[in-house]
């Protein structure tokens, strides 16, 4: 969800909104509730409560697990729906390595774990003001996309995730235009940025090329995001 009002407030109940596609699978995201002040306060606004890691995890059956891993170790088909989902919002602030807006779940000693993201407030589709994207990633602004997954050589693997994405198109475009709070500028911004994402995944040569990017070995596919944390 998204919201830019002339208040300057409104821009972080983007967030909201912006949960990885369930499709098929479990609730692998943290849930969030809205919440507001009451309205006979002048200063009334919105504001988050975001369920807790312990919680989510009990929620899916799994535990947390506090520990830096290569990408590739992670549960592959979960590791790519989240992977695209961030394309989708235009995120590019995560990493697994550092655990940079990522946590990680895991149901058993034997499992691989699954990447859970959080924290969108650097996306293109939040937007918000001081949104930039890293330097070392050589990107014009947080409204360019770039795939920030790891290189994977057989792109066929990607069809089953854009498949599920394709499935989901109404209901994502939904969550803007049957929103509430929403005016119609942000909402018409929100369905073009849509349709961009679309356009890339309805055809094969612009999305092969996308998923991609890590690949090229004269790309900033490399780069891992560390963000402010020291270690």
């Amino acid at each position: 969800m998204g919201m830019n009002t002339s208040s300057g407030n409104g821009w972080y109940m983007n967030s909201i909104t912006f949960l990885p596609p369930k499709a098929s699978g479990p609730d692998w995201y943290k849930q969030p509730s809205s919440m507001t002040k009451p309205k006979n306060n002048a200063d009334h606004f919105y504001g988050i409560l975001l369920e807790e890691e312990k919680q989510m995890a009990k929620r899916n059956g799994m535990q947390p697990l506090e520990r830096k891993l290569k990408p590739t170790l992670i549960q592959k088909d979960a590791f790519l729906r989240m992977a695209v989902f961030e394309y989708l919002i235009g995120n590019t602030d995560w990493s697994v390595q550092y655990l940079q807006n990522i946590k990680l779940l895991i149901a058993d000693s034997t499992a691989s774990p699954i990447a859970v993201p959080y924290d969108f407030d650097h996306s293109g589709m939040v937007d918000a003001p001081y949104a930039k994207p890293a330097s070392a990633l050589e990107m014009r602004s947080v409204r360019q996309r770039r795939y920030r997954g790891y290189c994977v050589s057989n792109l066929k693997t990607f069809e089953p995730v854009i498949a599920q994405f394709q499935q989901l198109k109404s209901d994502i475009y939904r969550m803007f235009t049957n929103c509430p709070f929403l005016d119609a500028k942000y909402i018409k911004s929100m369905v073009d940025y849509l349709d961009e994402f679309y356009a890339t995944i309805d055809d094969p040569k612009v999305w092969q090329k996308a998923f991609a990017y890590p690949c090229d070995p004269n790309g900033t596919g490399h780069v891992v995001i560390k963000g402010l944390k020291e270690n």
